[in-house]
């Protein structure tokens, strides 16, 4: 299963009437600081049966949409590309005590796959899509049980995403080499709980936004290995009281190294984003356009950045 490369994108979903609606927009890059305004697309529409409650994972141009808790803790679970509108349903996938399922691209087989992490760290599954070929589910490797968290970022093949270890009672970042299916851990510090994952220029980069002080702590693994990190502090207090306002919080950090802001709470008519880049201390306002149709709800946008499209079947 192939894929297109194409720039990264933005990626905007939000619910009118218990129906998932997703646009997407050409990401902004290089921006000098200033306004300007980008138009939205919409996707096509998704399997009407499907009774859709988020949309979790990204990886090259697939999706992983999640449906409520149905049967035994499971929640109903389907694959979509969402340019060609098409999809797998893994309804019936057997993966009995699956607490997390995660999509991420295998660069040396060029295939997509999904790990189905189960609740004692043993039989884990991964799921193998391959075009017009049927599903091949096998077992990997067992693991110490952990809680795999929300917020999981996949990066030239491997998966990485923040765990809590009830023996040791830790934190660590997972790492899932999605190429020879096998795990690894990376040590963090106190420092670093609840941190959010991100591609940081092709490195795993990871980051806390204090509220309080409004700076916000940065970390960049320099060593897998040797579990090394570099850290670096920004002050964006000066953002808040001159930019963004206040109402605001942080979306994400592209692959680029640019800080998203968004604000707070139900946005309509009007909906912006702050793209921040930390290197030039630059703050650029980007208005986003393509939501009028909807003018009339009240709706709350969650935004994802960094997608990028896949035009090849499933």
């Amino acid at each position: 299963m192939a894929r297109s490369i194409t720039r990264p994108r933005l990626l905007f979903t939000f619910k009118v009437e218990d129906k998932l609606f997703i646009f997407s927009a050409t990401q902004p890059q290089n921006l000098g600081g200033g306004n300007c305004s980008i138009v939205a697309t919409r996707y096509k529409d998704f399997p009407k049966h499907f009774p859709t409650e988020t949309l979790d994972d990204l990886s090259r141009g697939l999706v992983c949409l999640h449906g409520p808790v149905i049967i035994r803790g499971r929640r109903t679970l389907i694959v979509c590309n969402l340019v060609t509108g098409e999809f797998i349903d893994l309804a019936k996938v057997k993966a009995t005590d699956t607490k997390r399922s995660y999509i991420g691209y295998d660069p040396f087989n060029k295939q997509f796959k999904v790990l189905f992490l189960t609740s004692y760290g043993r039989q884990n599954r991964v799921l193998t899509l391959e075009t017009g070929k049927p599903l091949r589910m096998r077992y990997t490797m067992e693991c110490e049980h952990h809680a795999g968290e929300y917020g999981e970022v996949c990066i030239d093949g491997v998966l990485y995403y923040e765990a809590y270890f009830k023996e040791s009672a830790s934190h660590m970042i997972v790492c899932f080499d999605f190429s020879f299916e096998k795990f690894s851990f990376i040590e963090t510090n106190r420092e670093m709980e609840n941190v959010s994952l991100f591609n940081y220029k092709g490195k795993l980069g990871a980051y806390f936004q204090d509220w309080h002080s409004k700076k916000l702590r940065l970390w960049v693994l320099d060593d897998a290995e040797k579990h090394e990190w570099s850290k670096s502090i920004y002050v964006l207090s000066h953002l808040y009281s001159e930019k963004i306002g206040h109402n605001s919080y942080i979306v994400g950090i592209t692959s680029a190294g640019e800080i998203v802001f968004t604000l707070v709470g139900h946005l309509n008519p009007d909906f912006y984003l702050f793209f921040y880049n930390m290197e030039r201390d630059t703050c650029t306002r980007v208005d986003i356009k393509g939501f009028e149709e909807f003018k009339h709800h009240n709706l709350h946008i969650t935004t994802y950045l960094d997608y990028v499209e896949n035009i090849m079947p499933l």
